[in-house]
């Protein structure tokens, strides 16, 4: 009896050391967890360690209780805290201690948790900081951006280009913290879902959503900038002169055309960099989801998403407002509306060659988004088209839209599109010169002595009965007859066809209205010779009659 109680006493006092020894060890593991936690707050200048901050952290055992002298407060630093400079800063956040620290929390969800949390919360305000800086007062080097807020063009890039660096520098940063420790500088070390349960709360945050909430306190204020560049370019406010605006504009336009002009070109180069840098993140966003990373929503990209919908908005009414104000522009600049048409789609067709934003576009193939559509080629040469084909009044005119067509072409318009504008430019371009070479041909006929025998013609056969005959009427007498054939064979040695050079630029299409003007010339006579050798023309002598309708056929051959 007595063996068996000392036997139970024994096994419950093992028992009972066992369990004292598993809660020292549970406690003290809490506790260097807590110490881990409260050194990577320190090291990073995170959470309790802010720079507002004056706690002591130690960063080991032997540590504790020793205060730290008035050169290790993290406050005199001001917004960096103990870092010297931004550099600094993320060469700490980079250091393998952390990323091996942060390993080792993992083991303790709530720390690592809100170990996460602090370090993204950190990173955003760092991140934000720094592009306002960069605005205000210049960061690395760089002068102010906000110096060139008076060049929209440059100023969105810089902005933009700012913004992309920070994206790229961030992306590295949080890869940095998730690489494992074999496979360092490789690859990314999958979360070990084990360690926690399905709430969302209690799961740590994944590189792309730490990525997210660092960038997101940049987005911002940079959407705020974009929107008011957008909308003061899309405004009808004053001119807007910008080095990266495409073409310069020439001293003799009118101001408002000008300005209209440099306007609606600088809304297109703005849409092309915003095209660009999205096209950018997301094939960063795509190379990080190829690594079998989970990708969360960037509000990077979302800032450019929405300020690219936006800019284009802006660019398609501008771009119809020019259009149904060519009138107005024309009448108060030296040029006609079919040239202010062209200048506008050589410009931007230009500046859509120079943009990196259309780089991928070289045939403008249009996508199926919205944006693509209103920034393609086939939409500003329809747009600019259908309003200029409205005031069409001259062969000049239908010059300046087919060299419009064609830079068009040669930056990328759909071959379809451009057969159909030259189609159409071809029809308006024929009437065009129709109209000229009859109001020309009615002038040539009235020097040359044809015009009046037409003339008599025609009032003869206004009151023509059986039986008369054209020599006995008014003004086909056979002596006026004879005055009008010597006139008109005189001219045949210098025949009086105009050059047309005043009004028409393209020397092909002169020689096609100077021959035109002469075959009416060479068909009236022909119809005259006829009648006046018909036996209705009752002439008995017709040697006034010198030369038959070939031979001034020959004679005119241009």
């Amino acid at each position: 009896t007595i063996g068996n109680r000392s036997s139970s006493s024994s096994g419950q006092l093992g028992t009972n050391s066992a369990l004292r020894m598993m809660e020292q060890l549970a406690t003290r593991q809490e506790r260097a967890y807590e110490r881990l936690y409260t050194f990577i707050q320190y090291f990073l200048g995170i959470g309790s360690a802010t720079p507002n901050s004056h706690h002591n952290v130690p960063t080991s055992s032997n540590d504790a209780g020793r205060s730290y002298s008035a050169s290790m407060d993290a406050s005199q630093f001001g917004a960096l805290g103990r870092f010297q400079d931004g550099d600094d800063m993320d060469e700490a956040f980079g250091h393998p201690i952390i990323r091996r620290a942060l390993r080792v929390l993992r083991h303790s969800p709530a720390h690592h948790v809100h170990a996460l949390e602090l370090m993204a919360s950190s990173r955003r305000t760092e991140v934000t900081r720094r592009f306002l800086l960069a605005l205000t007062s210049g960061y690395g080097g760089m002068a102010p951006l906000e110096m060139r807020a008076h060049d929209p063009v440059g100023y969105v890039g810089d902005m933009l280009a700012f913004a992309f660096r920070a994206f790229r520098v961030e992306g590295e940063l949080v890869k940095t913290l998730f690489l494992s420790e074999k496979e360092d500088g490789e690859r990314e070390e999958k979360e070990q879902d084990e360690e926690y349960d399905d709430t969302t709360d209690s799961r740590p945050m994944s590189a792309s959503e730490l990525l997210a909430q660092s960038m997101g306190g940049l987005s911002r204020p940079l959407k705020t900038r974009l929107s008011q560049v957008i909308m003061s370019l899309a405004s009808q406010g004053g001119a807007v002169t910008s080095d990266g605006s495409g073409g310069a504009i020439q001293s003799g336009d009118d101001e408002n055309t000008s300005s209209s002009l440099n306007r609606l070109v600088a809304i297109y180069s703005v849409s092309g960099l915003l095209r660009f840098y999205c096209s950018a993140i997301e094939k960063a966003l795509e190379k990080a989801q190829a690594e079998n990373e989970v990708i969360t929503e960037s509000p990077l990209l979302t800032t450019c998403d929405e300020c690219l919908a936006e800019a284009a908005d802006c660019y398609v009414a501008s771009l119809r407002a020019y259009g149904a104000m060519l009138g107005s522009h024309s009448l108060s600049s030296s040029q006609t509306e079919a040239h202010l048409a062209q200048r506008a789609i050589m410009l931007i067709a230009d500046e859509r060659v120079a943009s990196p934003g259309f780089a991928d576009d070289a045939l403008d193939t249009v996508g199926d988004d919205l944006v693509s559509k209103q920034l393609s080629l086939s939409f500003l040469v329809s747009t600019m088209m259908d309003a200029a084909m409205t005031h069409l009044k001259t062969l000049d005119g239908t010059s300046a839209l087919k060299s419009a067509v064609n830079a068009a072409s040669k930056s990328g318009l759909d071959t379809k599109e451009t057969t159909k504008w030259m189609a159409l430019i071809d029809e308006k371009e024929q009437n065009l010169v129709e109209a000229l070479v009859g109001t020309e041909a009615e002038i040539v006929l009235e020097e040359c002595g044809l015009g009046a025998i037409r003339s008599a013609i025609k009032d003869m056969d206004r009151v023509y009965i059986e039986g008369m005959t054209m020599s006995s009427h008014p003004g086909l007498s056979r002596k006026e007859a004879e005055a009008a054939m010597k006139k008109f064979y005189s001219s045949l040695f210098s025949p009086p066809i105009p050059t047309f050079e005043d009004v028409i630029k393209d020397a092909q299409l002169r020689k096609i209205a100077r021959s035109r003007t002469a075959q009416i010339v060479i068909d009236l006579y022909q119809e005259v010779y006829r009648a006046l050798s018909s036996e209705r023309g009752g002439y008995s002598d017709l040697s006034f009659l010198e030369h038959d309708p070939n031979q001034v056929k020959a004679l005119l051959s241009l």
